[in-house]
């Protein structure tokens, strides 16, 4: 009786689910790192036999650009069986400003919520400095214009 792990495997080496080969390569090549940078690399992908991990902090990008030169020279010697199709020439990453999608796609920003005015203006003025009573006859000036 064939297991799911076994199923998967199968699927994975005939051509239309190609991509389902390079996922595995990444995610395995990404399980090189430690894993406090792992929880940095939002995602990667291949591009002209490139493989590029796109990070969410500066931070993670001078410390992976550190990292990448000892995994390179191993990723060369020996290439993880789930790469054997498709190889990484080089391995290279940048970082990207962009919010998550999930967030993207949730609720839009709340705006101030319209409301009427409930004051009349009808206040006396008891200030004596000329700076301080002219703005105060604006701000009456202001409410009269939105009764009307």
């Amino acid at each position: 009786m064939k297991n799911a792990s076994h199923i998967l495997t199968s699927l994975r080496h005939r051509p239309q689910f190609s991509k389902l080969a390079r996922f595995e390569c990444i995610r395995r090549i990404q399980a090189l790192f430690p894993p406090h940078l792992q929880r940095l690399i939002r995602y990667g992908y291949f591009h002209n036999g490139i493989l590029y991990f796109v990070l969410s902090h500066p931070g993670a990008k001078q410390e992976f650009d550190n990292i990448t030169a000892s995994i390179k020279a191993p990723l060369k010697r020996y290439t993880p069986p789930e790469c054997a199709e498709t190889p990484p020439g080089d391995i290279r990453a940048f970082v990207t400003h962009t919010p998550p999608a999930a967030a993207a796609n949730g609720r839009e920003k709340e705006t101030a919520p319209a409301f009427e005015e409930r004051s009349t203006g009808n206040f006396e003025n008891p200030a004596s400095h000329p700076v301080l009573h002219g703005l105060i006859e604006r701000i009456k000036a202001h409410i009269h214009d939105r009764q009307d």
